[in-house]
């Protein structure tokens, strides 16, 4: 699904007789930004006074830009098959089908507010203006005012909702908009499109219905694998599936928690294909709490597992440092469930270069997952809780963060205050 991500400053002046002084416009795929459009426009009329004192733009800015109809051909091409999204979406729509008029052009494109989404997915914020709203998430906002720096911010605001949407209502409401041709035709074309990355899927049905909710560290292998299957449940899947879309998370925890939580909100029509898990081994406790042993998994022991390993070497090598740490007068039980402080974080990848994720887990329970870029942004409770999205784990889940910070050291312990 893709999105045309905007914002314009105008002339001001009287209702219906505002022109277009700047316009930006960021193609975005619900990952990264794929095409970029940024111009200054001659409105051939004055700008008002209070436009130029708060945007910086004067008349003698706009005198050699381009005039709207030398632009209307990328605007169009940009747009092309893409929802509208922007703060006050109404406004800048009414503006741009307004110049697409006075050129005898219909201009028609389906639209999303961010000030609409924010305020059924944010609750409870004071100001949903967009300056206040990223100054209260942690958004970096570079030329504020500018029609390009708000619209890079709105990109960055757009993806935080979705990644807060576990309804996934946003991505149903867009392809309600979208045409199909073939089903097969659709299916191996966005088979071909699937990244060879860490994430969740979602098949949805001709409604735009979540049909099934999967993750992989391998999008495109496992999805293909469903929709190629010959397997009575895949067979039923591929006939239902419509569309297939994805959400990249960085690393396959969050993926993890993200699709168990997605599916248990959504409730999908199909439950997730099990996978066959590579773990053998696992370090259990005795009645004794300070006496850890070392046992094969069965379905009947797993949920009692601390943690699990693929080797037998790897468990044995754990459970010495356990023993050692025990002989130290370390409480390993209350560490192995994070229980050491009240707030903890786990910081890990996130997405892209200079992108981090994290868990925060509060008396030893997850209690979600996000993403930040800058320190401020988790710099106590109450800034975490903002861009966090609420979410559960089951043990199986919770095992492989175990793994993943006490094996493998993949997480970055942070202490909350």
């Amino acid at each position: 699904m893709d999105y045309a991500i905007l914002d314009i400053e105008t002339t001001g002046g009287k209702f219906n007789e505002e022109s277009l002084i700047e316009i930006a416009i960021y193609r975005f795929n619900g990952e990264k930004i794929t095409d970029t459009f940024i111009s200054l426009v001659n409105p051939e009329k004055d700008i008002h006074f209070y436009v130029q004192k708060l945007t910086g733009i004067s008349k003698k800015m706009v005198k050699t830009a381009p005039k709207f109809y030398e632009l209307a051909k990328r605007i169009v091409e940009i747009t092309d098959d893409t929802i509208l999204v922007g703060h006050n979406i109404s406004f800048d729509y009414r503006i741009i089908r307004s110049e697409f008029s006075r050129l005898g052009y219909d201009f028609k494109r389906a639209t999303l507010d961010t000030i609409t989404l924010s305020r059924t997915l944010i609750p409870g914020l004071a100001s949903y203006s967009l300056g206040n709203l990223c100054n209260s998430l942690g958004i970096p906002v570079t030329d504020r005012h500018r029609a390009h720096g708000d619209a890079r911010a709105t990109v960055k605001l757009f993806q935080l909702l979705l990644d807060k949407d576990s309804q996934k209502n946003i991505i149903v409401t867009s392809i309600k908009h979208t045409n199909y041709s073939s089903l097969n035709k659709k299916i191996l074309s966005l088979i071909e499109k699937l990244p060879l990355e860490t994430g969740v899927f979602y098949f949805h049905d001709k409604t735009g219905k979540i049909i099934y909710i999967d993750e992989s560290v391998n999008i495109s292998t496992k999805a293909s694998q469903i929709l190629t299957s010959k397997s009575k449940k895949s067979r039923k899947i591929q006939e239902s599936t419509e569309e297939v879309n994805v959400e990249l998370t960085g690393n396959e925890i969050i993926a993890k928690i993200k699709a168990y939580n997605e599916n248990k909100i959504n409730q999908p029509l199909y439950s997730p294909i099990r996978e066959i898990h590579s773990e053998i081994y696992g370090i259990f406790l005795k009645n004794n709490p300070t006496v850890f042993f070392i046992d094969f998994i069965n379905s009947k022991n797993k949920k009692y597992a601390l943690l699990t390993f693929t080797s037998l070497n790897k468990a044995k090598e754990i459970l010495i440092y356990l023993e050692e740490k025990i002989k130290g007068g370390g409480d390993v039980l209350t560490e192995l469930k994070f229980k050491t402080e009240k707030h903890i974080l786990l910081a890990d990848k996130g997405r892209k270069l200079g992108e981090n994720s994290f868990l925060l887990f509060e008396d030893g329970c997850v209690k979600g997952y996000g993403y930040y870029t800058l320190h401020s942004q988790i710099k106590n409770v109450e800034q975490v809780k903002k861009i966090m999205i609420p979410a559960v784990v089951n043990h199986a889940i919770l095992l492989k963060i175990r793994n993943n910070f006490f094996t493998n050291k993949k997480f970055k312990k942070i202490i909350l205050s």
